[in-house]
């Protein structure tokens, strides 16, 4: 189609008050949007939107989805409710054939929203999103994203937002870092990656400390999905290099 290869990006969004914190982490969204450009759709798979079953929303507009409770009036008062793309939606199934159903519930979650509400503010990106097959083993949500890599040829950008560590039963709100055990695991899965050795992020209960960084796997098959969507040549990079709150990391890759 003569498009401009787009990228896959891995977001780490951690708590929902980076949508509105002045905090570097939100900065680090808005100067990616910046870097990077307004695609012509961005199809998104959220670990908000875990389910039973593969899922992508063919509607042409998409409500937001405040899955998040007790926090301050401020966060409910932002609104990002970007347009559909039923044609990218009709690919994105055609591209996964039988690993996924259409269907115009759900909407734009806020591990979508409070990212994309930075990268970009206007909401002038039309959104389809993608979600988590809960039920599907690793090793699938790397090939679903290598099905959905041809989008990228076609003016998509694919966005997965999750979290490489993810414990909220180990939060401690005073914390602004991380604990040992979770800078050590985070660092481990980024030299795998800048390793390129994917295979061993897929097979990550083989690695050390895993049950304690990924107590539950939806926040970090997103990034499983972002690596199969990668092509050999694309240069790696690391951003938002982030922990916070003692187990969340907020550490993203770009592939280009």
């Amino acid at each position: 189609m003569g498009e401009k290869r787009q990228p896959v990006v891995f977001v780490g969004h951690g708590s929902p008050l980076n949508a509105i914190a002045d905090n570097d982490i939100r900065r680090g969204w808005q100067e990616m949007g910046k870097r990077l450009g307004k695609p012509r759709a961005i199809v998104a798979v959220s670990a908000h939107w875990f389910t039973h079953g593969r899922w992508v929303r063919t509607a042409a507009h998409n409500p937001q989805v405040n899955d998040m409770y007790g926090f301050p009036d401020e966060l409910y008062a932002v609104h990002y409710a970007p347009d559909g793309a039923p044609d990218v939606a009709a690919r994105a199934l055609d591209l996964l054939g039988d690993a996924a159903t259409g269907t115009e519930s759900w909407g734009v979650d806020h591990g979508v929203w409070s990212v994309l509400c930075n990268m970009y503010p206007k909401a002038d990106v039309p959104v389809v999103m993608v979600s988590c097959d809960g039920d599907a083993a690793p090793e699938v949500h790397l090939e679903v994203g290598r099905r959905l890599s041809a989008l990228r040829d076609e003016g998509v950008m694919i966005v997965a937002s999750g979290n490489v560590v993810h414990n909220l039963r180990a939060v401690d709100w005073d914390k602004s870092d991380g604990f040992a055990w979770a800078n050590d695991f985070d660092d481990r899965v980024r030299d795998l990656i800048l390793a390129r050795d994917f295979d061993s992020v897929v097979r990550y209960t083989q690695l050390a400390g895993w049950q304690r960084a990924i107590p539950t796997p939806d926040h970090f098959l997103p990034l499983l999905t972002a690596l199969g969507a990668a092509r050999d040549d694309d240069e790696v990079v690391v951003w938002n290099q982030i922990r916070e709150l003692g187990s969340m990391s907020q550490t993203s890759y770009l592939f280009r």
